[in-house]
């Protein structure tokens, strides 16, 4: 299962990366999402699925490389406020950048596919490009009430 090998790969290369439970992860999504309202700032969510990203790689060994230079951006460029967590049935990984816009998920798919490259593991920018969604909050908000709005017009 890929929970045990994410955590194997934390502990055996000491990343200081924590990954919150599917339940807690939500937990905090809501609470971003409130203190986003209330604050009027912004974060970007993204989502990791685990089983679509093993499909793009004809062996479980490249999955597996993938995850640790995941990982290993992460940690080596960790801003401590960003959150990662499961998502439902532990399908994945989601991702908060906290105070961020759609800028901050670029900066962070630049220091993992820069990590990518100094592994020669040229892969992942294809993965990023068609497989992760970045949701900016509360623009995916305002963008759908736009459209609500010009639908009714």
């Amino acid at each position: 299962m890929m929970k045990e090998q994410l955590f194997n790969l934390i502990g055996k290369y000491r990343f200081n990366i924590s990954i919150y439970t599917k339940e807690l992860f939500e937990r905090r999504c809501q609470e971003e999402i409130i203190r986003s309202d209330e604050d009027n700032t912004s974060f970007v969510y993204l989502e990791f699925n685990f089983d679509q990203i093993a499909r793009k790689f004809d062996n479980e060994e490249d999955n597996l490389k993938f995850w640790k230079i995941f990982m290993e951006a992460l940690a080596k460029n960790n801003r401590g406020c960003d959150i990662i967590g499961f998502i439902e049935n532990e399908a994945g990984l989601g991702m908060l950048l906290l105070d961020s816009k759609i800028e901050g998920w670029l900066r962070v798919r630049g220091r993992i596919e820069q990590t990518a490259n100094m592994n020669n593991f040229p892969h992942v920018s294809n993965i990023f490009s068609s497989l992760v969604v970045p949701i900016v909050y509360p623009a995916c908000i305002q963008d759908m009430q736009q459209k609500a709005a010009s639908a009714s017009t």
